[in-house]
């Protein structure tokens, strides 16, 4: 019990370790369906409401909206250009947004490889990591080398065509379709009430989204596009002939159609019709949910203390088990031979091996004493010994011990037996 506890115990920690890591890093991060996640409404830890207030200081116009297709029209209406900022873009309806005007700048906050594809960004991403990271500018681009270093490293994007990439990729502006313009941030922390003040992240979000007089924040915290429908089943319709209505016949133009006219379509001609995703596109094979949740970082993390736990398991399987008998490596005085021993088989458990090596003991003896092979059996010694055979086989040949009181008596009947058969008799010389 107690070596499946010292073998366990480390795997439980490390376990438990790992698992309150996990939660506590779930609960610190942000979720976009937060009514408080980055609302300009608010003052709090994760919304946006200094941000807000620090645009309208400089004259930018922050107007609020709850519905993609809302922002979109308000941004229409506007003569002298706009900003559309996305906190959410997973929740929003990209669609939408893609006839917006030229001079339209779109700020879109961390979007996933989905929402990217989804509002067909020629851009794509390029690795996340477990936490936000400041990093600086490392481009030319004047906003960014005026605001510094920015905690805006999460996730990197690697754009497809020409654009300009700061932050080690997690700040990419690009023009899309040759209409507005797009800016992907790849962490929240820049724009939150509680990381705004620190490093560059004031400067960089005020300037992303002061380029126009007027702000359109798309405040949505659920879902806000429309759910991609399945086509309903091909079912050809019928053929007619006869007096039909036109375009039914069977293509012959006459009322006594003999089906071989091309009009007529037939179940399984052409090509079948396929699913859609809701943009026009054929989905493909859907991902595992679980592996977008985590950063590929957590994954090879776990990868690695695993191989590291079967590393240190393989390093402590010698230390495994019962001890085994080996000679000693110099002279030891036998006290302290006897104890350590007696101390390694105890810690051990070993109850079994201690009185086999009592039994080997004691056949030693008694076998050099009655002046017999090394190998006698059981009924030599008996016959030499004048014993019951029965009796020198329970005690040379019993069962294991079962508890340490078996073990003590086991070994008091050993040595019983060997002062019976090594003392000498009355009338026999010594």
């Amino acid at each position: 019990m107690r070596r499946w506890m010292r073998a366990a115990i480390p795997f439980a920690a490390l376990t438990v370790l790992i698992t309150g890591t996990l939660i506590v890093h779930a609960i610190e991060t942000p979720d976009t369906d937060d009514p408080e996640y980055l609302t300009p409404d608010r003052v709090e830890q994760i919304s946006g409401g200094t941000l807000a207030e620090r645009l309208r200081a400089r004259g930018v116009r922050v107007d609020r909206m709850t519905s993609t297709e809302d922002a979109v029209e308000a941004i229409k209406g506007t003569r002298s250009g706009a900003t559309l900022f996305l906190p959410a873009p997973d929740l929003a309806d990209l669609s939408s947004i893609r006839g917006l005007p030229e001079d339209t700048r779109v700020v879109a906050v961390n979007p996933s490889g989905s929402a990217l594809r989804r509002g067909d960004w020629p851009v794509e991403t390029a690795g996340s990591h477990w936490t936000t990271r400041v990093t600086g500018p490392a481009c030319t681009d004047d906003l960014a080398v005026a605001a510094g270093p920015a905690a805006v490293l999460r996730t990197a994007y690697q754009p497809l065509e020409g654009a300009s990439i700061c932050y080690s990729g997690a700040l990419v502006t690009m023009r899309v379709d040759r209409a507005y313009t797009l800016t992907v941030v790849g962490s929240p922390d820049v724009f939150r009430d509680d990381r705004i003040a620190e490093h560059g992240n004031a400067a960089l979000a005020v300037g992303l989204l002061s380029d126009h007089p007027r702000v359109v924040w798309l405040d949505v915290h659920e879902r806000d596009r429309p759910e991609p429908t399945t086509p309903p089943p091909y079912s050809p319709e019928p053929a007619v002939t006869g007096d039909g209505p036109p375009g039914t016949g069977n293509g012959t133009g006459d009322g006594d159609g003999d089906g071989s006219g091309q009009g007529d379509a037939e179940p399984g001609d052409g090509p079948a019709p396929s699913a859609t995703d809701g943009a026009g596109q054929a989905s493909g094979p859907q991902q595992n949910p679980l592996f977008e949740a985590f950063p590929p970082a957590l994954w090879a993390t776990l990868l690695l203390l695993a191989l590291i736990l079967l590393a240190l398991a393989a390093a402590a399987a010698r230390r495994l088990g019962t001890p085994a008998a080996e000679p000693l490596p110099s002279r030891v005085p036998a006290n302290e031979t006897m104890l350590g021993h007696a101390r390694l088989y105890q810690r051990g458990r070993a109850r079994e091996q201690s009185l086999d090596i009592l039994i080997a003991a004691a056949r030693r003896r008694i076998t050099t004493h009655l002046a017999l092979p090394a190998d006698a059996g059981v009924e030599d010694i008996a016959a030499k010994s004048g014993l019951p055979v029965r009796y020198v086989r329970d005690i040379l040949d019993g069962e294991p011990p079962r508890s340490n009181a078996d073990m003590v008596e086991a070994a008091i009947v050993l040595q019983a037996l060997v002062d019976r058969v090594t003392t000498p008799r009355e009338g026999e010389q010594s």
